[in-house]
């Protein structure tokens, strides 16, 4: 049982927590925030460096610099349960959905270390959980470049530890999340009928996303934006019709563009080939997180696909995040009192299966 309180008991108490039509404070529900286990990445560390695929090696000096002092300053929140959680009620959160941050994916490590590893980090959520099972929840990560291992991991998050979703990258190395060898994936997710969240890591081609923090910057977004393409365009979406999907960052920029898409099924073959409808009918299947920092931006994404398909996320605890993700959605004038309550934690509550 989930209730608005703190972990001393104490109601959490914010100033744009949002109210139902029946006027009582409802559940707030953070999809998107992350829980780095330290013990795999230092052990991963070496592994790292023998295959050459060093964390954060993208971006210019500056950036790497600067990204390498956030890593140490975050150390605190992703190592002490009382900073996180006294952070979590000052911005009026109840609940976190916690996922490893992508770094720790680990998908270029060979298929038996990347099992081993997962296996540790999926320990390491689920112990986190069942300290404050009343404030956080699980979502799980898989070794994606083995499909097996990955099918197996998933049943275990699931079965064995509890978890509500898997979070995904937005490709497997030079695979996109529409390869047929992920099809067994795919179907085992519909199957448990679980949470998928997909969360990029950089941008695959970064030849010319090395300054000013583009990686991310741009380089998210468009790996989101690429990934949700494939899995429309492959057909991924006819083959498994009750995936349940969330995409990190608003989704990336294809919400706001899509009618070029629905174009471009209406005129090519070349874009009829796998799906029977037009993109812009699966893209309206999608979830979307809160992650965009504008309320215009928040307020089209609303309007566009439906208060029921928007999640509240924050990006805890960096730097890209956002600190006040109720202040945000508050600023959607258009979202009535059933339809805030519904962003900022109803949606993720339905979802992630959680009693409210």
């Amino acid at each position: 049982m989930f209730h608005t309180c703190n972990s001393h008991g104490a109601a959490i108490d914010h100033p744009s927590r949002p109210r139902a039509s029946s006027g009582l404070k409802t559940l707030t529900v953070d999809i998107h925030c992350h829980c780095e286990c330290y013990p795999v990445t230092k052990k991963m560390k070496s592994e790292a460096k023998r295959t050459d695929n060093v964390a954060l090696a993208f971006g210019n000096s500056l950036t790497q610099a600067v990204n390498e002092e956030q890593l140490i300053n975050v150390q605190p929140k992703m190592q002490s349960l009382d900073e996180r959680l006294a952070d979590m009620d000052a911005m009026g959160v109840d609940v976190q959905a916690i996922t490893v941050p992508p770094y720790q994916y680990y998908y270029w490590a060979e298929p038996e270390v990347g099992r081993e590893v997962t296996w540790q980090l999926n320990n390491h959520l689920a112990e986190t959980v069942a300290k404050e099972p009343d404030r956080f929840v699980a979502m799980g990560t898989v070794p994606l470049q083995n499909t097996e291992m990955a099918v197996a991991e998933l049943e275990r998050c699931i079965g064995e530890l509890g978890m509500r979703g898997v979070e995904i990258s937005a490709h497997v190395g030079a695979e996109e999340l529409s390869a047929k060898r992920l099809a067994p994936f795919f179907a085992k997710a519909e199957e448990l009928d679980i949470l998928i969240f997909i969360h990029p890591e950089g941008f695959s081609h970064a030849d010319r996303f090395t300054e000013h923090y583009f990686i991310n910057l741009i380089g998210h977004p468009l790996e989101s934006t690429l990934a949700v393409s494939h899995l429309i365009f492959d057909g991924v979406l006819d083959r498994y019709p009750g995936l349940k999907i969330c995409v990190a960052h608003g989704g990336g920029y294809i919400p706001s563009y899509v009618g070029r898409m629905d174009h471009a099924h209406r005129e090519r073959d070349d874009c009829r080939e796998f799906i029977s409808s037009a993109p812009s009918s699966y893209l309206s299947k999608f979830y979307f997180d809160t992650l965009v920092f504008e309320p215009d931006q928040l307020a089209f994404l609303t309007e566009k696909y439906g208060s029921d398909r928007i999640l509240l996320g924050t990006d805890y605890p960096y730097d890209m995040g956002e600190e006040d993700p109720l202040g945000l959605v508050s600023k959607v004038a258009q979202l009535d009192g059933d339809a805030r309550a519904a962003v900022c934690g109803l949606n993720a509550a339905r979802l992630l299966k959680l009693e409210v």
